[in-house]
C-alpha cells in the first residue's frame, strides 16, 4: 500500500514514471533501474546525470513532493516514531522552498513550466542513544521541535542524499543526483541530521543558480 501510494504520487505531481538506463552508483530502490551517472565535478563521493542539451530558461515554478525517509534493513534500530519521519521530511522539505521562493514559486500541480522534484535520504542506519524511561514520553513536545525522538535520541550513518528531477508535463527526466558523503564506509563517522539540512542547502542553492543563469 505505501508503495502503490508513492507511485501515485509521482505521478499526479511530476507525470507518468520514466524508465531508466544502466547501472546507478546506489542500490536504494529509489530511482526506477539504473541510469548512467557521471562522477560530480565539484563534490567528491557525488555522482549526477543532466539530459544532454539540457535548457533550464523555460521553467518558472517548481513541484516538491515530500522527502522520503529510507531507514537501511541493517540498521541496529528502527523503533522510530511516524511523527519524527514526517518532522524531518518537512523540515528538509522546507529548506528547498525557502531557497527557492519567491523567484521560482512551489507549486502542486504540473505544468509546461513545472520541474518536478523528488528527494529521498536513504541508506540511513540508526544507533539508539541512552536515555531514560521518562524520554519515552514526550508529554508537551511539539511536533517539529529540535528535542524531537529522530533528531535528539538517535546517532546517525550512512545517510546518502538521492534526487530526481523531471519536466512535469512530458515525464522526463532531466537530471538525477546521488551524494554520498556522509556514509560512514568513506568517512568513518556518524553524523546528524543537521548535515544532512546543510548538504540539502548547498544543493538547493545549486538548484537555485542553475536555474537564475538559464534565465539570463
Amino acid at each position: 500500500m505505501k508503495y502503490l501510494l508513492s507511485v501515485l504520487l509521482t505521478v499526479s505531481l511530476f507525470g507518468t514514471p520514466v524508465l531508466l538506463i544502466a547501472g546507478a552508483p546506489s542500490q536504494s530502490g529509489f530511482f526506477e533501474g539504473g541510469i548512467a551517472f557521471e562522477k560530480h565535478p565539484d563534490r567528491r563521493n557525488a555522482f549526477r546525470y543532466i539530459k544532454k542539451d539540457l535548457n533550464l530558461g523555460g521553467y518558472n515554478t517548481v513541484a516538491i513532493a515530500p522527502v522520503e525517509i529510507w531507514i537501511h534493513p541493517d540498521s541496529s534500530y528502527k523503533g522510530v516514531q511516524a511523527t519524527s519521519i514526517k518532522t524531518i521530511s518537512d523540515q528538509l522539505r522546507q529548506v528547498l522552498i525557502s531557497t527557492l521562493e519567491p523567484d521560482y514559486p512551489v507549486v502542486n500541480r504540473a505544468g509546461a513550466k513545472t520541474i518536478g522534484v523528488r528527494l529521498a535520504v536513504t541508506g540511513i542506519k540508526l544507533k539508539k542513544k541512552k536515555k531514560s524511561f521518562f524520554s519515552y514520553m514526550p508529554i508537551g513536545m511539539a511536533i517539529g521541535a529540535v528535542q524531537d525522538e529522530m533528531l535528539s535520541k538517535t546517532t546517525l550513518s550512512d545517510a546518502i542524499i538521492e534526487a530526481d528531477l523531471v519536466d512535469t508535463q512530458t515525464g522526463e527526466r532531466i537530471a538525477a543526483l546521488v551524494d554520498r558523503n556522509m556514509a560512514s564506509d568513506l568517512s568513518g563517522e556518524s553524523h546528524s541530521w543537521d548535515e544532512i539540512k546543510e548538504v540539502f542547502e548547498y544543493y538547493a542553492k545549486r538548484f537555485k543558480k542553475s536555474l537564475d543563469e538559464s534565465r539570463k
